[in-house]
């Protein structure tokens, strides 16, 4: 059920506890407070309590990507036919977005970073989910780049042309709190 602000006075301390609580943001693995239930009756708001998925399980055109927060530490497992690759700490980057959380990790570089080549960075799109308290998972759908980027190296050679291509997938799989 959406609140409805034109129910509640403009005054009225229900109101500031509802708008305090909805604009209440936390981090990827922690619980927060998110939405209210609210009835036109005089019973005070009641509290929904979830929790965000701290594992994801994706599979897509041939890929299998793991990703997981316990203990604090994030690591990443990325897998094709081809290529089997773990990351964790700081190989992995992650941005917060208005869109979700973007994980990007590199995928492959040159073998001589002194005569350029191209370097292939994975980007997953991490889609904000909460999962009430008791239900530990759900369905997700998302998305991941694979992007390979031209470089020069440290010769320094200028570069023409589009310098960066890009191959979207698409994923599917479970989100989970464990």
């Amino acid at each position: 059920m959406n609140p409805n602000f034109k129910d509640i006075s403009p005054n009225s301390s229900r109101r500031q506890i509802i708008k305090t609580a909805l604009t209440f943001m936390t981090g990827l693995t922690t619980t927060s407070l998110v939405s209210f239930l609210m009835s036109k009756s005089t019973k005070p708001a009641q509290a929904i309590v979830v929790q965000r998925p701290n594992e994801f399980e994706l599979k897509g055109e041939g890929t299998e990507i793991k990703y997981s927060i316990l203990n604090g530490a994030p690591q990443l497992d990325y897998r094709t036919q081809n290529i089997s690759l773990h990351f964790s700490g700081n190989q992995i980057q992650t941005l917060d977005t208005d869109i979700g959380t973007l994980l990007t990790v590199i995928i492959s570089k040159p073998p001589n970073p002194n005569f350029g080549g191209n370097i292939v960075r994975l980007s997953l799109l991490l889609p904000i989910i909460n999962l009430v308290i008791g239900n530990r998972e759900i369905p997700v759908q998302t998305e991941a780049i694979l992007t390979t980027g031209k470089t020069s190296g440290s010769i320094r050679t200028p570069l023409f042309g589009q310098l960066q291509s890009y191959q979207t997938l698409v994923l599917k799989g479970t989100a989970r709190y464990v």
